[in-house]
């Protein structure tokens, strides 16, 4: 069997090829090291690229040498800032549980996670893998992956172009700002518990001098902070939901704005 490609579709499919892989190399889960080998990320690369391939087709493609290079590298810094949102979005939930490790008096080392690679807290891990767990359940993966492929249709060139760099590190800065203050709300009755615990303990050292505050609080603040989280854990689906849908429109936002 024989397969023939034309030279523009083979073109199409480069450009397709490094907006996904840049992409890939930084939106978790996908960007995970040692886990999703190169080869597979290769692959899913490719195979994400091809229904965009009738898209790009019917666009004047590059033509020239520099010309193609310079599409592949904005196409590939889109890739980059579409995966920076979603890493970012996703960051919120470890950030959150780490808010409560550090006001909850968890002082445990922080064990490696292992999406980012890098040592998080305990409640930290545990928020974003219950987080994780219902993107795969609620299918919020196939949806950020769909507004990966459906970019390429919102995009009228190839990358942000220069004169949308402005609004492109823009639009960043402001994902930076969402994460501490959507970790804060998600971590929010948690820490006024805490705050709560501490105002008690005060009190109790008020009240009753005799008794030995520094010993007794520790294990009470570590007990309130696991009844706290256990309880507080309930509500990450719905914030799972709305990351999802802020993971959408902040994508679409950032092709706009290029």
């Amino acid at each position: 069997m024989q397969v023939h490609l034309d030279a523009p579709d083979l073109i199409a499919l480069l450009l397709a090829v490094a907006r996904i892989g840049g992409w890939l190399a930084v939106a978790p889960p996908f960007s995970t090291r040692g886990v999703i080998p190169v080869p597979a990320k290769a692959a899913l690369a490719v195979g994400l690229a091809l229904p965009a391939v009738p898209t790009l087709v019917s666009r004047p493609l590059p033509e020239s040498t520099p010309a193609l290079i310079g599409a592949l590298a904005a196409e590939l810094l889109t890739g980059l800032a579409l995966g920076f949102v979603v890493l970012v979005l996703v960051s919120i939930f470890s950030t959150a549980g780490s808010f409560a490790d550090l006001f909850g008096g968890i002082v445990l080392p922080p064990s490696l996670d292992p999406l980012s690679q890098n040592q998080v807290p305990l409640i930290g891990q545990l928020y974003e893998q219950v987080a994780l767990v219902l993107l795969f359940a609620t299918g919020g993966e196939l949806l950020i992956v769909r507004a990966l492929i459906g970019s390429f249709a919102t995009s009228s060139g190839f990358g942000v172009g220069i004169g949308g760099a402005g609004g492109l590190a823009r639009g960043l800065t402001t994902e930076l700002v969402t994460l501490f203050v959507a970790a804060i709300e998600i971590a929010g009755p948690v820490l006024l518990v805490l705050f709560m615990a501490q105002v008690v303990l005060g009190l109790l050292a008020k009240v009753a001098p005799q008794t030995n505050v520094f010993v007794l609080g520790f294990p009470f603040q570590v007990l309130v902070t696991i009844l706290v989280v256990t309880v507080s854990v309930r509500e990450l689906p719905s914030a799972v939901i709305h990351v999802v849908d802020r993971v959408l429109s902040d994508m679409g936002g950032l092709l706009r704005s290029g």
